[in-house]
């Protein structure tokens, strides 16, 4: 009698790129809240250091290259290099834009209900540094997004719905 054959479950993997130091923090602590051992999902993070958002899709797009990835991904601002040519470049490539709009830090402080609404890149990035007593890059931020505020914070976020649905949904595209 033959032993039964033992059935191998194929991870999914999806590759994640952040603008930059900030972007990469976050999803490094989004996947650590998120995503646990064994859960069928593998995420890889990686960094397109600034340069915009064409060239963050364009990174993404050339890193996955390097290996077959089940899903792209890029978390941007739309505040340098976000236009029609950009997005278009995204769908061709097949990478999911993640934009955050006008940065990073707006999603952030909308996370803690934080208005945004007519104000510039540069008075929302000081808006949260007077808030949380840093940089959106200092990992002493993320103890104020804790899995609870998230999880209700998605429901009123559709970027950061989509971002956590790429970390938790473990199968299709």
């Amino acid at each position: 009698m033959k032993a039964a054959r033992q059935l191998r479950h194929v991870a999914r993997t999806v590759l994640l790129a952040g603008e930059g130091d900030a972007e990469v923090l976050f999803m490094q602590h989004l996947k650590g809240l998120y995503v646990q051992r064994g859960s069928g999902i593998v995420i890889t993070i990686k960094n397109a250091r600034g340069k915009g958002a064409a060239h963050v899709v364009d990174f993404a797009f050339r890193q996955s290259r390097n290996a077959a990835y089940d899903v792209k991904a890029a978390l941007l601002d739309t505040d340098a290099g976000w236009s029609d040519k950009t997005r278009a470049m995204a769908r061709k490539a097949k990478v999911q834009v993640l934009p955050c709009e006008p940065c990073l830090e707006a999603m952030l402080l909308t996370v803690h209900r934080v208005p945004i609404e007519g104000h510039t890149t540069a008075q929302l990035k000081h808006s949260f540094e007077a808030r949380f007593g840093c940089a959106a890059s200092d990992a002493t931020t993320l103890r104020h997004f804790n899995r609870e505020l998230l999880d209700e914070a998605r429901t009123r976020i559709p970027v950061l719905d989509a971002l956590l649905n790429l970390l938790t949904k473990t199968s299709g595209t």
